[in-house]
């Protein structure tokens, strides 16, 4: 399985959208987004919780329980979707 990294994602086209704090103690963090259309939308865990698995997530935006953690799957899916955006 290849873990999903940063540099993958902006690869991949996935833009990099940062947290606005709401304290000053709140840490910052970034995570990634990928549009495919206006009702369509990839979002990544958070570069702080990719640290702790050793690489990224990415779901579709609003359903959770579709998860893609391996390269390979993720590389597939923008594939199909852009295939089936066009």
């Amino acid at each position: 399985m290849n873990k999903i990294k940063d540099k993958d994602l902006i690869k991949l086209g996935f833009k990099k959208e940062f947290n606005t704090p709401v304290c000053d103690d709140e840490e910052k963090f970034y995570y990634f987004v990928y549009e495919i259309n206006e009702h369509c939308l990839l979002i990544s865990s958070d570069n702080l919780e990719s640290k702790s698995d050793g690489g990224y997530y990415v779901e579709f935006y609003e359903i959770p329980d579709i998860r893609f953690t391996d390269l390979e799957d993720l590389n597939e899916l923008v594939k199909l979707l852009k295939k089936a955006s066009a």
